[in-house]
């Protein structure tokens, strides 16, 4: 008969090591200067941002990294789907669209 057991330490769980994320950085870092042709890796990240700030998203990306990202405000409505009239239907549907 098996146990069933919850909760624990499990094989392949938790934070995996520094070292793995250190190593994915710097061969990021080597990828990032080769493309911009550069040997410091401080210019190299300049240039990367620089070219991030040509973007909209690259913008929000610099934005929220160095000003924090702003909270999410969720409200939660309770409605009846069955009582909804097409043009409410319509209304939360573009808001939700417009969202995301």
């Amino acid at each position: 008969m098996s146990e069933i057991t919850h909760g624990g330490a499990r094989k392949g769980a938790g934070r995996k090591p520094v070292a793995d994320e250190q190593n994915k950085n710097a061969l990021i870092q080597k990828a990032v200067n080769s493309f911009y042709d550069v040997e410091d890796d401080s210019e190299g990240k300049q240039k990367l941002i620089h070219n991030l700030l040509e973007f909209e998203r690259g913008m929000m990306f610099i934005a929220e990294h160095l000003l924090g990202k702003p909270k999410e405000v969720i409200e939660n409505i309770n409605i009846d789907a069955g009582k909804l009239t097409e043009e409410e239907i319509k209304k939360i549907n573009d808001n939700l669209e417009r969202s995301y």
